[in-house]
């Protein structure tokens, strides 16, 4: 009786102590297998300051010189892709390696203040790239200079102050106060003053002419003063729909029609100040640090 007893106790021990050694060894082994993780991550990460060197000389390509401050006429929306996927690629914390972060080597801060750099500068490109291409829809051609205004653009026929706004809310936003953010706002200040000159024309025939006919307000003076205007109108579209009201406004009045190449006389070159559009630079003007 008493040997079956001893004889099952004995089993129980050896399996006892079977299920500690194994234990004990997949403890080993997973601490074994930790060790290699870390190494590895630690390897990773500074091969990955190679490949940041990379990115930071390819985002400085992006740019027409070293200050990086205007982007290059040519500069594609790929290339910005291209460079943020290979930024994502380059792993440098501890969770990505699924290690803790008190095991990174002493240097990983530096790389990782690195790559958060290069992150901050690639999203610069791209929001300065997304305003130029939302000034761009502003007119009916393309800005000539992002480096030098030019005041030669024209305003589409359907352009809101809306979009304009829109605009200014970007640059807002970007921590930035430098040329190109300057040259940036000249462009909307020509497209608000062109808007704002179509809008007081608009608001000048509707005085004018009232389903059809000549109103009170429709005097000599008025009518110079809107033709004046209108000459000066650069969207053809535009143009042409006023000079029709101002031929109606011009033979009711007894002065015969005009047409819209003769319609006032005045250099297209010029544009309303901030005085004439209402434009409140205060109202736009943010400091950054």
């Amino acid at each position: 009786m008493g040997r079956p007893l001893l004889k099952g106790l004995a089993v129980m021990a050896v399996g006892i102590g079977a299920i500690a050694i194994c234990y004990m060894g997949y403890q080993a082994n997973a601490s074994h297998q930790y060790e290699q993780r870390v190494q590895y991550a630690n390897k990773a990460i500074e091969n990955g300051q190679e490949k940041l060197d990379a990115i930071d000389k390819t985002i400085g390509l992006f740019y027409v010189d070293d200050q990086q401050v205007f982007l290059r006429e040519d500069l594609e929306a790929s290339e910005l892709t291209s460079e943020q996927g290979k930024l994502e690629a380059v792993k440098v914390n501890a969770e990505e390696y699924n290690i803790q972060t008190k095991d990174l080597a002493s240097d990983t801060k530096k790389i990782q203040e690195t790559k958060a750099a290069l992150t901050k500068k690639i999203a610069l490109v791209e929001d300065k790239l997304a305003v130029q291409n939302k000034t761009n829809e502003l007119f009916e051609k393309p800005v000539s200079s992002w480096q030098e205004p030019v005041n030669d653009v024209v305003i589409k026929e359907d352009l809101t102050d809306e979009a304009i706004g829109n605009i200014r809310e970007d640059l807002k936003l970007m921590m930035i106060d430098d040329q190109w953010k300057k040259n940036i706002t000249d462009y909307l200040d020509f497209a608000d003053a062109q808007l704002t000159r179509i809008k007081d024309i608009e608001k000048s025939i509707g005085e004018m002419l009232k389903d059809g006919q000549i109103t009170e307000n429709a005097t000599y003076e008025s009518y110079l003063s809107l033709a004046d205007s209108i000459s000066q109108v650069r969207n053809e579209s535009k143009k042409a729909d006023f000079t029709k009201s101002l031929n109606t406004i011009s033979e009711q009045l007894g002065y015969g029609g005009v047409s819209s190449d003769n319609s006032g006389a005045s250099d297209s070159s010029d544009t309303y100040s901030e005085e004439d559009t209402g434009y409140d630079e205060e109202a736009y003007t943010e400091d950054y640090e």
